[in-house]
């Protein structure tokens, strides 16, 4: 499992350095127009609608000709960490055009969907047991906080420099060493990195078009566009918040450092607890630490000491925010595949992710275009009617994401003994066992045997319905 988890670190350090920094190296460095940088990012928007669903379908294909998730990873490593590299590269290349910067995030982005899809979906076949998947995401998040300490010493900063003092060379070199390290952690980690027992058969019926109507898909859409739009505009406006709403550049790595070291404390509180308490509760748990330390964040700006504990609350309750979805789409899967007699594993975490990278895009543009509408001029003095903006961007979608997400989580219903029910039940449909009569589930009103996608004798019509309404675990999210 931490094998696994150990490409977290390249993953964040490749695609969350460029969340945090792009927008600031496109108006800063690149000298854009807000809204022509929000235009820029639109266009990325557009591209992660598709390249998701285009990776999932290689990994759909690749896997039918007995390629496995980990091949898939380690050969699109390589020309994913190269086109990261291209991108802190552009402004020692020269001139650059709008729609250069474009392509150029383009290829980005799709080359990294072609290793986070599989990347992703493996996490369903680490480990079946809902506990384990809540430490794997929690082993996750730590090497994806590890990776955010460098981001915070070293891109972010010289992000900045290249801004004030033009400093190209640097930059670049960081993005050459950067996508290097990106390259050779997903080779390690796909090379050692594999399935355990309880992983399930290949493939099983898996496809791209998932069940939109199903509850519990409507519910991990809705979670994925509150947390890829709404939670990170707080880390992508700080760079802004510290440069010009505290008028204190230098702060920004100190911020960005003590909301990791509080990602880091959040890790291990959040992890430990899962084995104890469902995931769903867990996450809504940590929405309301978030939205507490957005609050004090926002009353502390005239008080630096205060920001740094600000962020660090913020980074405490962001490490549940950020890890235990993914948890929760591992134990979706087997709650759809109950549902509809099929394992839509690549296909539900693709729907995921393009989610997610689509609206965290989206939120990207939106944020340039009100910075342009307000007024924003890169390097100036700015009105107090944009830093006030600055505030409401950085600080209050957060606060409304998170708010918003606390009451979509109060319909999860789906915890640790309901999963292993789910299991069990899955185990009995696949071995084609008759159901025992007058077990706690209502298995008694079962009729005859029916089929499953193989061919072999499954519960009938009545019973999963029986059980559908007793064991309460596809009912996840309530209808």
């Amino acid at each position: 499992m931490l094998a696994y988890a150990s490409g977290n670190f390249g993953k964040a350090l490749v695609f969350s350095g460029a969340d945090l920094t792009i927008l600031f190296l496109l108006t800063d460095v690149l000298g854009l127009r807000g809204d022509t940088a929000a235009g820029v990012m639109l266009f990325a928007v557009l591209g992660d609608l598709v390249f998701d669903l285009l990776a999932a379908r290689l990994v759909l294909h690749w896997r039918a000709a007995g390629r496995g998730y980990r091949w898939t990873v380690a050969i699109a490593a390589l020309p994913c960490g190269a086109a990261f590299a291209l991108i802190y590269a552009m402004p020692v290349l020269g001139p650059h055009r709008a729609w250069t910067l474009a392509l150029a995030i383009l290829v980005f982005r799709g080359a990294y969907a072609v290793v986070d899809v599989p990347h992703n979906a493996m996490m369903a076949q680490v480990s079946r047991d809902s506990r384990a998947r809540g430490r794997v995401s929690g082993y996750r998040l730590f090497f994806s906080t590890a990776s955010a300490l460098a981001i915070a010493g070293i891109l972010t900063p010289l992000v900045q420099q290249a801004g004030r003092a033009r400093h190209f060379d640097a930059l670049a070199a960081t993005g050459i060493g950067a996508g290097l390290v990106f390259a050779l952690t997903m080779l390690l980690c796909a090379g050692v990195s594999g399935s355990r027992g309880g992983a399930v058969p290949a493939l099983r019926g898996d496809r791209i078009a998932v069940p939109l109507r199903d509850p519990m898909v409507l519910g991990m859409g809705a979670l994925a566009l509150l947390t890829g739009f709404a939670m990170p505009c707080f880390g992508r406006m700080l760079m802004y918040l510290g440069t010009y709403v505290v008028a204190r550049p230098s702060a920004v790595t100190l911020l960005l450092a003590a909301m990791t070291l509080g990602q880091f404390g959040g890790v291990l509180g959040w992890t430990a607890l899962t084995h104890r308490i469902g995931k769903s509760r867990l996450l809504a748990a940590g929405h309301g630490v978030s939205a507490l330390g957005l609050v004090f964040f926002g009353l502390c700006t005239a008080w630096p000491a205060g920001q740094m504990a600000g962020a660090a609350l913020i980074g405490f309750g962001f490490a549940s925010v950020f890890m235990l979805p993914w948890g929760l789409l591992a134990d979706a899967v087997d709650v759809v595949e109950w549902r509809h007699g099929r394992r839509y594993e690549t296909g539900l975490f693709a729907f995921y992710l393009v989610l997610v990278k689509a609206s965290g895009a989206a939120s990207a543009a939106m944020i340039g275009w009100v910075l342009n509408g307000l007024g924003y001029v890169p390097g100036a003095v700015q009105a107090g009617s944009v830093r006030i903006g600055m505030l409401g961007l950085g600080l209050g979608i957060p606060l409304a994401g998170a708010l918003m997400a606390m009451l979509l989580l109060r319909r999860f219903t789906l915890d640790h003994g309901r999963h292993a029910a789910l299991l069990r039940a899955l185990a009995r449909r696949q071995a084609g066992a008759e159901p025992v009569s007058g077990s706690k589930w209502g298995l008694e009103k079962s009729s005859g045997a029916g089929v499953t996608l193989t061919g072999g004798a499954a519960l009938s019509v009545q019973a999963r319905h029986s059980m559908s309404r007793s064991i309460a675990a596809p009912a996840a999210v309530r209808s």
